[in-house]
């Protein structure tokens, strides 16, 4: 009984210095992603639930990351900027996951799932449901989904 007392108790100890190394390693490697997406995109594509988004809304469409905040300009969507929250990235999941919050705009307040995919260092996929009802699998925005998928471009200061 005692030797399954020292042993619970080493087990406790291990777990209370390991556990947070690895949620140490967990967080650096979510801030390294975020680091990715800081300054200002503009759209280069995108399609929503099975259909081109308009080359007058690309063209007007741009996003800009300051840490985990962000203002985003899509007149496809909303006529006002929105402003949303980043909560939580996991680059571990395929493909890479990305929570928001929006705080102005279509479903403002509700937590929205996407998944992402960088190109390099300077353009990256996003797809999402606006509603915030589910989370894609792919980059393919398919009709009877209400999924957009949208293409991003560094502006290079």
């Amino acid at each position: 009984m005692r030797t399954n007392t020292k042993l619970l108790a080493v087990g406790l100890v291990l777990c209370s210095v390991v556990s947070p190394l690895i949620s140490g390693a967990i967080g650096e490697t979510a801030d390294k992603e975020l680091n990715k997406f800081q300054g200002t995109w503009v759209m280069v594509s995108g399609d929503w639930d099975g259909k081109k988004i308009a080359d007058a809304d690309v063209s007007k469409s741009k996003i800009t990351y300051e840490g985990n905040k962000g203002q985003l300009t899509v007149p496809h969507q909303s006529k006002e900027t929105i402003f949303f929250d980043i909560i939580k990235l996991d680059p571990s999941k395929s493909p890479k996951e990305f929570q928001f919050i929006r705080r102005t705009g279509p479903s403002a307040g509700k937590t929205i799932k996407a998944i992402y995919e960088f190109d390099g260092n300077d353009q990256f996929k996003f797809a999402f449901d606006p509603t915030a009802a589910t989370t894609p699998k792919d980059f393919t925005a398919k009709a009877g989904t209400g999924q957009i998928r949208q293409t991003w471009k560094r502006v290079k200061p």
